[in-house]
């Protein structure tokens, strides 16, 4: 695969960061915020994905496989939390 493919792919999920970042700041609920942190997470995850590529380890798949459990983990927890006022 090209590498410069690669590059632009980057550059749009730094783009595509940018509006994630404002909702996070001025959303008007919560919800909105937990759902453009969710998105701002996927962004990171698949942005390590295709840096793990590149660089040909490992490492990074794993970092980000441990970052996509956390996010659902966090996301269903603040759902959760939401809808009945207890997490557990």
């Amino acid at each position: 695969m090209s590498f410069m493919l690669l590059e632009y792919s980057l550059i749009f999920m730094v783009i595509s960061f940018i509006p994630c970042i404002y909702r996070v700041i001025k959303g008007p609920t919560i919800p909105d915020r937990v759902v453009a942190l969710d998105a701002m997470t996927t962004i990171i995850v698949v942005m390590l994905g295709i840096y793990s590529y590149v660089q040909g380890s490992v490492f990074f798949m794993d970092v980000a496989l441990v970052l996509a459990i956390i996010s659902f983990v966090g996301t269903v927890t603040v759902a959760k939390y939401l809808d009945d006022g207890v997490v557990f």
